[in-house]
């Protein structure tokens, strides 16, 4: 993908990988973490601190780790090993699923596991989707990766009011900036709704 060769490219010029790039998108995005100071002594010997969450990396890469997220809760789901296999290879191709550049529609987030019949992955795609992954699969189903978090869900949707220049990332500009906005709103309260289910 371009985008993450680009962040790779910004890491290495400004010597500032934490800023661009994580070791683990599970890790990263479960807690808020922390940022250094340009030019602070690294106290340890690795290249990204262990203590960079989600709200150090640039926007670009918050948008990033989330629609990776996104991808990897659609493909890993929790049904049979094989099915995660199958959906994982129609991850491995150069071009991204419609649902993560056109129309976040088909993932329709607020699904639940009442309706489990109809939230079979490749259930609510678009016709013009070759990947087989929507919908979201719904809440109170155990997934092989863990929820988003509410304050990750919301910092997404506050990236996107920000900058009324290049509020979304190459990747999402042919999507509806209202729509992306009112999905990560979904999301949050999503996760919201989990986090009180506990």
């Amino acid at each position: 993908m371009i985008a993450a060769g680009k962040l790779c490219v910004w890491a290495l010029e400004t010597g500032q990988p934490e800023r661009f790039l994580w070791i683990d998108e599970s890790g990263v995005a479960a807690h808020v973490g922390s940022q250094t100071s340009r030019g602070e002594a690294r106290k340890h010997n690795l290249w990204i601190p262990p203590s960079t969450g989600w709200s150090a990396p640039h926007p670009t890469a918050q948008q990033l780790l989330a629609d990776v997220l996104l991808l990897l809760n659609l493909a890993e789901r929790g049904d049979w090993p094989t099915d995660r296999i199958r959906r994982l290879q129609h991850t491995a191709r150069p071009d991204l699923p419609p649902c993560l550049t056109l129309d976040r529609t088909p993932l329709d987030p607020g699904r639940t596991t009442v309706r489990t019949a109809s939230s079979q992955a490749g259930s609510n795609c678009r016709d013009d989707c070759a990947f087989e992954l929507c919908p979201y699969p719904p809440e109170g189903l155990d997934g092989h990766r863990a929820e988003l978090g509410e304050a990750f869900c919301r910092a997404q949707s506050t990236l996107l009011s920000r900058s009324p220049f290049r509020p979304r990332a190459s990747w999402q500009r042919r999507t509806n900036v209202t729509e992306l906005r009112r999905f990560w709103e979904s999301m949050g309260h999503r996760a919201q709704h989990n986090s009180r289910q506990r």
